[in-house]
């Protein structure tokens, strides 16, 4: 695995000619893909990029879902938008429901590179994950606060955490040192924070970074560890998307959370299905996807 700190290190990747003919979207559009008890975003940008972030991982027995969220969901809906490369994949941290998914997308797709957390992963998907990217030659970067990719046409993703040193100590490290990102592009901004808990929203709001999004990709499922009030303060959002699965076992989303969400509007992918965002950098739309 190689790594980098320097602010524009992966810009040229970017700067590539576009592989594929398929028609690229003139907004800025961004899905949330229904897996389950899981996440996976895909992002598409006017100038055709295309990112995966997470990819949904092993259904739980109590949901109605069967099957590897990446062949039954993921790779198809890829395939549907006309898409067979993937710029980059987003493998926040190493918990099944966020990355055997992108098993099958870098096993059936090309692949340009690949953001990986770097946290343990001895065995179980993950492995697998990093086996595939190793076994196809993929270039992965590890991720770190300040890391920031051009994405063309003026989109830029950033990485706000983790940062060295990784917190340790918490209720659970892989969760609270997974990627979180934000998406720019002209006056919008949308925060995707993985499962981070409360002690990596601390870490966001002692660096004193902005965190101010529109949309909020809410942490964790909507874990009660999740969503302090705290951080929903610094970032402001006006919409929320909740991506968990039906009849999930943990509960998710929790009451607590759902009440430090209320006044939001609130999209949830176990309600309403995929949910799908476009803009041209002004007015925000959200609709399902059916």
């Amino acid at each position: 695995m190689t790594s980098s700190t320097r602010p524009l290190w992966a810009a040229a990747l970017f700067l590539l000619p576009l592989l594929s003919c398929r028609p690229v979207p003139q907004v800025l559009r961004v899905t949330f893909l229904d897996v389950g008890q899981g996440d996976s975003t895909v992002i598409e940008t006017p100038s055709g990029r295309v990112v995966v972030v997470d990819g949904g991982g092993i259904p739980r027995t109590d949901e109605r879902e069967g099957g590897d969220p990446g062949s039954r969901v993921v790779v198809p809906f890829l395939r549907s938008q006309g898409i067979s490369t993937v710029d980059l994949l987003v493998a926040t941290h190493p918990d099944d429901d966020h990355v055997q998914g992108l098993v099958a997308v870098t096993e059936r797709l090309q692949v340009r590179a690949a953001l990986d957390s770097g946290l343990p992963a001895s065995a179980g998907p993950c492995a697998r994950l990093r086996a595939a990217w190793k076994a196809r030659g993929t270039t992965v970067h590890l991720a770190r606060r300040g890391q920031s990719f051009d994405l063309g046409g003026g989109v830029w993703l950033d990485v706000l955490h983790p940062a060295e040193p990784l917190l340790h100590g918490t209720r659970s490290d892989d969760n609270n040192n997974a990627i979180v990102l934000r998406l720019r592009y002209g006056q919008v901004r949308v925060l995707l924070t993985a499962d981070a808990e409360e002690d990596a929203e601390q870490s966001l709001l002692r660096s004193g970074q902005d965190l101010q999004a529109q949309v909020l990709k809410v942490g964790h499922h909507g874990s009660r560890g999740s969503s302090s009030a705290a951080f929903l303060a610094a970032v402001r959002p006006s919409q929320a998307i909740v991506s968990c699965g039906r009849n999930n076992r943990f509960g998710h989303p929790h009451r607590e959370t759902l009440e430090r969400l209320r006044g939001l509007t609130l999209w949830r992918t176990d309600q309403q299905g995929a949910v799908r965002l476009e803009t041209a950098g002004g007015d925000i739309h959200l609709t399902p996807v059916r």
